[in-house]
Formats: C-alpha cells, sequence, structure tokens
C-alpha cells in the first residue's frame, strides 16, 4: 500500500497543500516548526481516534480559519480509495469522515480500510510517565487489533467511578454495589486478555532485523496472571469477592484497589533482559521503536491490514549501527512510512528506496 496523495485545507500551518508522492517509504526533512510533524499528524487524524497529537478539534484548524480538512488516497495492488475527515461551519467542532467521496457514520468502517502506527518524541517520557501512561499506550495497541477493546475499557472505568461514588456516598446500598461489581469484574477480564493475547503474540514475533535488537514486553496485571491458567469465569468470581471483602478498605483510600486500571507493563531487551527503565535513552528509544513496529507486523499478519507507518524523529538517541539497522528493517516491512528529522545526511542509508522531500513554512518540496 501507497500513499499517493494527500491534501490538507487550513490544517495546522498549512493552508491549501497538495503532496503526490510517489514511493513507499517517504522522508521529510526541515527546521524544527516547519510543519514535517503536522503532515504526520494530518495522516494520523484519516484513521480513527484522535491522532498522535491526541489534540482537540479545534486546535487543528489554522488560526484565523473557520474549518479544516484533510484527504488522502491510497493505492493498494489495483485498488485504490480516498479517505477524508475534517469538519465544517455547518457541523461545528464535529469532525466528520468520508470514504470514496461519501459520508461515513461508522469510523469501524474506517477502521477497516486505513490504520496506523505511530513514534514521536513524547512518548520517549513512557519510561518516566505514570502508569496511566504506559495503560493508554498498550490500549492503543490492543484496539488496533481488537476494536472492541476501547468499549470495554471505558465500560469498566464507568463502573468503576461508579463504585467510587458509592462508597463514598451510600455504602449501605450492598445490592447495587454488587451489580457494579459484577460489571467491572466481567469487563476487567474482557480487557485484560486483550491486553495478555496482544502482549503474547508480539514477544512470539518481536522485530529483530539484522542487527536490531528484539525487546519483551511483561504484564504487570494480577488479572491477567490468573488468566494465563485459569478459566475466564473463574477469574471473574474472584474479581467479584475480592471487591467485595475491600469494601471497607477502598472506601477508606478513595479508590477501587482491584481492577484493569491497576495494570502495567514493561519493556526488557530480549538479550540481556535489561528492563527500560534502567536502560540510557537510546536503548528505551530502540525497544519503542522495536515494539511499534512489531505491532506493525502483527496488524499485517493477522489482519492482513497494513498499517501507515509514521515515525517523528525517529533517529533521535540512535548511533549509526542502529540507525542503519532501522532503517534496512523499514525497507523490508511492506508498509507505507513516513519519516522525519531536521537533516536529511542521516537518511542516506535509504536512497534508492525512498523519496526526500523539504518542508518549509507549511510547504512540501522534493529534496
Amino acid at each position: 500500500m501507497k500513499l499517493t496523495r494527500l491534501a490538507l485545507t487550513d490544517f495546522r500551518n498549512y493552508s491549501h497543500a497538495v503532496w503526490t508522492p510517489e514511493k513507499r517509504i517517504l522522508v521529510l526533512t526541515g527546521e524544527n516548526g516547519s510543519g514535517k510533524t503536522n503532515l504526520l499528524e494530518a495522516v494520523s487524524l484519516l484513521a480513527p481516534g484522535r491522532g498522535l497529537r491526541g489534540a482537540p478539534l479545534p486546535v487543528l484548524c489554522r488560526q484565523g480559519a473557520e474549518s479544516w480538512g484533510v484527504a488522502a488516497t491510497f493505492r493498494s495492488g489495483l485498488e485504490e480509495f480516498q479517505i477524508g475527515t475534517g469538519n465544517t461551519p455547518a457541523n461545528g467542532p464535529r469532525r466528520i469522515f468520508q470514504l470514496d467521496g461519501e459520508n461515513v457514520r461508522s469510523h469501524a468502517r474506517i477502521g477497516q480500510r486505513f490504520s496506523c502506527v505511530w513514534l514521536t518524541p513524547q512518548m520517549d517520557r513512557l519510561f518516566q510517565d505514570g502508569a496511566s501512561s504506559r495503560r493508554r499506550f498498550l490500549d492503543r495497541l490492543v484496539m488496533s487489533l481488537s476494536p472492541d477493546h476501547g468499549r470495554q475499557i471505558a465500560a469498566h472505568d464507568r463502573s468503576v467511578a461508579s463504585r467510587n461514588r458509592l462508597l463514598s456516598e451510600r455504602p449501605s446500598e450492598t445490592e447495587w454495589m454488587s451489580s457494579i461489581e459484577d460489571s467491572i469484574a466481567r469487563h476487567a477480564v474482557a480487557a485484560s486478555a486483550a491486553r495478555l493475547a496482544l502482549v503474547e503474540s508480539m514477544n512470539a514475533h518481536p522485530f529483530e532485523n539484522e542487527g536490531f535488537p528484539g525487546s519483551t514486553l511483561s504484564l504487570e496485571c494480577s488479572i491477567a496472571r490468573r488468566l494465563s491458567n485459569q478459566p475466564a469465569l473463574e477469574v471473574e468470581d474472584w474479581i467479584r469477592n475480592a471487591l467485595s471483602t475491600s469494601r471497607s478498605d477502598d472506601r477508606m483510600r478513595g479508590a477501587t484497589s482491584l481492577g484493569a486500571h491497576k495494570a502495567d507493563f514493561s519493556l526488557s531487551d530480549t538479550a540481556t533482559s535489561r528492563p527500560a527503565e534502567l536502560s540510557s535513552s537510546g536503548q528505551q528509544k530502540i525497544m519503542l521503536t522495536g515494539t511499534i513496529l512489531s505491532h506493525a507486523r502483527l496488524m499485517i499478519q493477522a489482519r492482513r491490514q497494513v498499517p501507515a507507518i509514521l515515525l517523528d524523529e525517529p533517529l533521535l538517541h540512535l548511533d549509526e549501527r542502529m540507525r542503519h539497522a532501522l532503517m534496512r528493517g523499514l525497507e523490508k516491512l511492506d508498509a507505507p512510512v513516513m519519516i522525519t528529522g531536521t537533516d536529511i545526511e542521516p537518511f542516506a542509508p535509504l536512497k534508492g528506496q525512498a523519496q526526500f522531500f523539504s518542508v518549509r513554512h507549511g510547504t512540501i518540496a522534493p529534496s
């Protein structure tokens, strides 16, 4: 699959731009603030979700404009399809999607045709941030393969919030409490099982390629540990009983002590077992990059869907050997790749395989 056309209207720093790349791997270089990341964000917004920045919709509109739009054409073999997204004054801030020129109400239809994975410099903080950031990262990977996962997480979190409120305000409502705890148990097991399945699949097929080291994911979750050797119904019963007996303590602490919201995950180097939190910035970047690319390959194998791979400044913190190993790996992945950097020289190994563009003040030109 290749991106063959991208049109931007009043998006970020682009008033109007039409870009018609030809190759599968696209290298975008330019100064900081030139609009490279905006192009990656535009493509990420063509898939369901809030894009690689997770930005509120109003900030996507160019200053002074009333609406914004992104449209792209993709070619896969002999098939060609178009996806568009944006808003109009008539729709207000609400975002709309189009597939082949027709409005689409169900985002699932878009997800069946197009998906993407990404790596940004902000993700370098993943191992310094709290567990909630890592859960969001993991759940985004899970949702790409299990679309129902987002619904399970949302329902679980609503039930946890309801339980916390009930413990605080009406703790004597035991039947109501039991009903909420039943909901937590069911959704927690479903969400944890999906997370566990993804971790096991990725560990079975790590991204290891010509010197690029593999990484191992570890899911730190008491529910997932039990699911590894117990039937799901038994685990649900265990959660219900644990929540019931912990009501008094949970009321004192003002939080629910067991559920999918308590999970975390870690990364380690497969060869040395060195954990990411004890690794250098470069080693952490290698682990994260390998995880993203392993996930992309898993999507190709499991869903027969080729995701777009969006890499924002991926060469930061990498030495020359790792840079070359990464670029050799990208050449072998049968997926469209957009990759950014400030200078063109480090991307020299991609010469002949990639198409190079210079981004400057909202314009895109061949390098």
